[in-house]
């Protein structure tokens, strides 16, 4: 499946590296991604826990930043035990599935052209909070406990299967009342990313952000921005819109 990739940000335990890798294998993905913690897919730990994998581990590719990782991805599911923000909305897997199979239909035979991101944080830590704001949907994996986590990947097997199935690939239609968008009306979050932060410039110029509460005033912008998750002719028109107001000073 071309169209999914597994992003791992600082990774700390290169054991788990070497587990996630085997895991894709199981389900036939090869893009593993890595945030940080610079050659530890070559690790002689990951090579060990990954030996079914060596290929996947010898092509990993690493990136500096999360949002560097996911610039070409549409869609960037990040998991998660809780929000960060109290603000954020947070969804179970069921409903991340529906909407990565509703976008997989979509596309139909261009599917494999359109990437989709499954992002998993650090051992100790899990994502930050600026890192959650970044993905388009943040997603639980539901569990009888609430006081303890899955390790990565534990988790990584369970959401590929959740996503992909025994066979390797989607094995049902979302439901028809989700009312799809066509797939080639979405942008990267790269391209997403650059309005957002055209938004939060044009902001900060017109004196929006102030009375001691910038970075909260900031944050709660993102927010409202992850859950327009805004496709191409919408990103268009807030592009549009910008521009006009910038002439407009």
């Amino acid at each position: 499946m071309k169209s999914l990739a597994v992003i791992l940000v600082g990774p700390e335990q290169a054991a788990n590296v070497g587990f996630v890798a085997r895991s894709m294998a199981c389900y036939r993905l090869e893009d593993l991604r890595i945030v940080g913690s610079p050659g530890i897919a070559l690790d002689g730990a990951a090579r060990k826990t990954g030996k079914a994998a060596l290929s996947i581990l010898e092509r990993a590719r690493y990136s500096a930043s999360l949002e560097e990782a996911i610039s070409d991805c549409s869609l960037a599911f990040g998991f998660t035990r809780r929000a960060r923000v109290p603000a954020q909305r947070i969804e179970d897997l069921s409903r991340a599935v529906a909407t990565w199979r509703g976008r997989e239909k979509a596309a139909g035979e261009n599917a494999a052209e359109e990437k989709s991101a499954l992002v998993f944080g650090r051992e100790s830590q899990g994502l930050f909070s600026e890192e959650t704001l970044l993905v388009s949907h943040l997603v639980r994996i539901p569990t009888p406990s609430e006081t303890i986590s899955l390790n990565v990947s534990h988790a990584l097997a369970i959401v590929l299967h959740a996503f992909l199935g025994a066979n390797g690939r989607a094995p049902e239609d979302p439901p028809p009342e989700q009312g799809f968008r066509k797939a080639e009306a979405f942008p990267t979050r790269g391209e997403t990313a650059r309005i957002l932060q055209s938004l939060l410039d044009s902001l900060e110029k017109g004196g929006f952000f102030k009375g001691g509460k910038e970075d909260a005033q900031r944050e709660y912008v993102r927010i409202l921005w992850q859950r327009l998750d805004p496709d191409r002719r919408e990103l268009d028109f807030l592009a549009g819109m910008l521009r006009n107001l910038n002439r407009a000073r």
